[in-house]
């Protein structure tokens, strides 16, 4: 084979490789709905029998890559969070007592990246259906997310909750 052939060669291997990194890397939408998927699977009560101290230590590991550490919280059934994110892990791992078995499933409707895509409004809504132990309750309200990107991704900086409707 001759150095021409070789040469030309390795160009195209070279492009396809650089067409391949950049068609290939995920948005930064997608890097925000797997953030949002990340945190609702990270919620999720998996039984009564769930340890306090493992689901306090999972959930203080997990919301280190989910949330800024002083994230704002506004959900009307909780008392305002003042401290972000340690406070934000203690009032999610008594969720454990709250329920015997809960899964949350959050549906981004829009993503807007603001300020030259540093940061993102999302809304949509989020779906809880839980068991206390007299059955299935299910509960769905809007909410919305601000996120900002940071050296080490997107990071959620606020979180509000619609209140419950009435009934």
């Amino acid at each position: 084979m001759s150095r021409r052939a070789l040469a030309v060669g390795a160009a195209v291997l070279g492009l396809a490789i650089v067409l391949y990194a950049v068609f290939s890397r995920k948005s930064d939408e997608e890097l925000i709905r797997d953030q949002l998927d990340r945190l609702a699977t990270t919620v999720r009560v998996s039984g009564p029998d769930e340890n306090p101290i493992f689901r306090g230590t999972r959930m203080k590991d997990a919301f280190e890559t989910l949330f800024v550490p002083n994230v704002r919280v506004d959900v009307s059934e909780l008392t305002p969070i003042s401290s972000g994110r340690a406070e934000l892990v203690g009032v999610a791992t008594r969720a454990g007592t709250l329920f015997r078995s809960a899964e949350v499933e959050i549906s981004a409707d829009r993503v807007e990246l603001i300020a030259g895509g540093t940061s993102a409004k999302v809304s949509g809504s989020a779906t809880l259906v839980g068991d206390r132990g007299n059955g299935p309750e299910r509960d769905e309200r809007k909410v919305s997310f601000g996120f900002v990107k940071t050296n080490d991704g997107w990071r959620i900086d606020s979180v509000a909750v619609a209140p419950r409707p009435s009934e």
